[in-house]
């Protein structure tokens, strides 16, 4: 069956739909918890004022990947649901094109439909495929409750990866959700990640970079990639790490309440840009660890060249050649930074040699 095309009439519907409707909410409009598990969480979005209209469940992996699928809703704008795809490999053109999406779940045939690529939204990192659907409702009754290791491609290239369970109580809430039933169960998103890490009202942005030499080029961390990390030095986690130390062997198994202090951000652009928002004050330890390239020169004896003084051999002289090639290696770095009470912090994460020329010993 050759897949429908989008007009761009609805194209235009998409990306204004998406505005509304895409992961990258507001921080009091993010929806509340539906059900958490191994893989990530599943949330519903119900705007008030609206019954039965703008209805979201969106699952968002909790594994190093920011990757998320979301259930879109009938609107005011958009009579229609939509199936939206986000995650770090995505494209993200400045207009939404219509591109070909094919989806692989595991024990099933490959399904080709129409998608479009959507313009980035609400400064987050990778892009978004809209995949429009006739009937939602049936769309999501075809849907199974758990897929391990679902695959979309984007004209041939593969471009996104999701395993999620629970389905089946989204569902549910979407369905409430779209008979205008009030959604009143579960936490928002801040009082479920309060259960898994300290919250505050501060924040820490910055960007992270490697320079290895005064006239080198300044290196990041992938875009869409978590290579940033942050640790609240509390005095419960200094207490905590300074028994570790002692003991010079780590635990086979981190306490929750330590685990709260670790928290990874994901790289915003090409320019190594990161965030870390809802921080409590305190002492804070800024990690990166990413991988850079460095030119290095090689060398191979490609044969040998005698030398003669008249009819007397005086030695031998080999012939080198030289390439230049580029190797990956891999750095870490921190920072130490404090943070006041609600305060927006601006910091620069990197190892610099120039810095170093002036004051590293």
């Amino acid at each position: 069956m050759t897949p429908r095309r989008l007009t761009p009439a609805l194209l235009t519907l998409l990306a204004a739909t998406l505005g509304l409707t895409a992961p990258a909410h507001a921080a009091d409009d993010e929806g509340r918890l539906i059900t958490r598990n191994a893989d990530g969480a599943w949330f519903l979005q119900q705007p008030e004022g609206t019954p039965g209209q703008g209805c979201v469940a969106r699952f968002t992996a909790a594994k190093k990947d920011p990757s998320q699928l979301a259930l879109i809703g009938p609107s005011a704008k958009t009579p229609s649901g939509a199936l939206l795809l986000h995650g770090p490999r995505i494209a993200a053109p400045p207009a939404a094109k219509e591109v070909s999406v094919q989806v692989q779940q595991d024990g099933l045939p490959p399904a080709t439909m129409r998608g479009a690529l959507m313009p980035a939204s609400g400064g987050q990192s990778g892009g978004f495929v809209m995949i429009p659907v006739g009937d939602l409702k049936q769309t999501m009754a075809s849907m199974r409750p758990k897929e391990t290791g679902m695959t979309a491609r984007v004209d041939g290239v593969d471009v996104f990866a999701l395993s999620y369970e629970g389905l089946d109580q989204a569902r549910s809430a979407m369905l409430d959700c779209l008979a205008g039933k009030p959604y009143t169960g579960g936490k928002t998103l801040a009082e479920a990640t309060s259960e898994i890490r300290l919250m505050g009202t501060g924040t820490i942005a910055g960007t992270a970079f490697y320079k290895g030499a005064m006239l080198a080029k300044k290196q990041y961390p992938p875009k869409g990639s978590q290579r940033v990390g942050l640790i609240h030095m509390s005095d419960e986690f200094k207490q905590w790490f300074e028994t570790v130390r002692q003991s010079q062997k780590m635990p086979d198994r981190i306490p929750e309440r330590i685990a709260k202090h670790f928290m990874f951000a994901t790289i915003l652009d090409d320019q190594g840009s990161f965030r870390f928002t809802r921080l409590p004050p305190g002492e804070y330890l800024l990690i990166a660890d990413f991988s850079y390239k460095e030119t290095v020169t090689r060398s191979e004896v490609t044969g040998r060249t005698d030398v003669f003084v008249g009819n007397q051999h005086i030695g031998s002289n080999d012939q080198v050649a030289y390439w230049f090639e580029d190797v990956k290696k891999n750095t870490t770095f921190s920072k130490t930074v404090h943070l006041k009470d609600g305060e927006a912090l601006q910091v620069s994460l990197d190892k610099s040699m120039l810095g170093c020329f002036f004051i590293c010993r």
